[in-house]
């Protein structure tokens, strides 16, 4: 291992105990992250959401795309919550081969870097139109339950990765895309918080407007991603996609 470092439970339950975890950067990200592998010490308790934020730190150039980034736990992915515990392997994976290399399509549990992702879709001088859509959370009123406090998002994750790529794919053959940024937030969304954003880019601004509309109408209809809204009075339920 390149070297060790010390990871507090910031996110997580510290008993003040040590224990280590390997890292391994997978493809591009052992560019970014300058190394292949190395290991951490981090408290008892501590999450992976923890571990993420501190490891990042130490890589600008991982942080820098920590919106395209995922995350697996002995071979398997994880969410940011999962307890570490000694002996646990974490994997740092870059986007995969899928659609192009050009595209970010990814679901995060973490508030959506809208900049981050309009970045991404910057710097291609074939570029004419961009459009963004920002999906956020709307204060309303309940006639009974008052004022909404949030939405929660729960996803089929790898199916609803899987569905993004291929609406992504779909839309390039309809029209001339350079570069598409495609983001769903799972979890609690605030108000006046992303919730989804799609970012496209294209040669001419009609084709960007088409592609960012197709992207967002077939996300609605074919996504496994389902959406539950929380009052003020503590009253919750999911919103029904077939009601009038």
């Amino acid at each position: 291992m390149a070297g060790v470092a010390r990871i507090c439970a910031s996110r997580g339950v510290a008993t003040g105990a040590a224990v280590r975890i390997a890292v391994e950067y997978l493809g591009p990200a052992r560019d970014w992250a300058g190394r292949g592998d190395e290991a951490f010490d981090v408290d008892t308790g501590a999450s992976l959401g923890a571990f993420v934020d501190r490891m990042l730190g130490d890589h600008p150039e991982l942080a820098a795309r920590r919106v395209v980034l995922r995350f697996a736990v002995n071979l398997e992915f994880a969410d940011e919550q999962r307890t570490l515990v000694e002996g646990d392997r974490v994997a740092v994976i870059p986007p995969v081969s899928g659609g192009t290399e050009d595209d970010v399509v990814v679901i995060v549990q973490s508030p959506i870097d809208v900049q981050d992702l309009r970045r991404h879709v910057g710097g291609d001088s074939a570029v004419g139109g961009v459009v963004a859509f920002d999906g956020v959370t709307r204060f309303e009123e309940h006639p009974v339950h008052g004022g909404l406090i949030r939405l929660e998002y729960e996803a089929y994750n790898d199916m609803a990765v899987s569905e993004m790529r291929k609406l992504a794919s779909e839309a390039r053959q309809l029209w001339t895309i350079r570069r598409i940024a495609f983001a769903h937030r799972t979890g609690p969304v605030p108000i006046g918080e992303a919730s989804v954003v799609i970012v496209v880019a294209c040669g001419h601004r009609a084709e960007a407007f088409s592609a960012c509309s197709f992207l967002i109408d077939g996300l609605k209809q074919r996504v496994p991603i389902w959406k539950k809204e929380v009052w003020a009075n503590g009253e919750s339920s999911w919103v029904d996609p077939t009601a009038t």
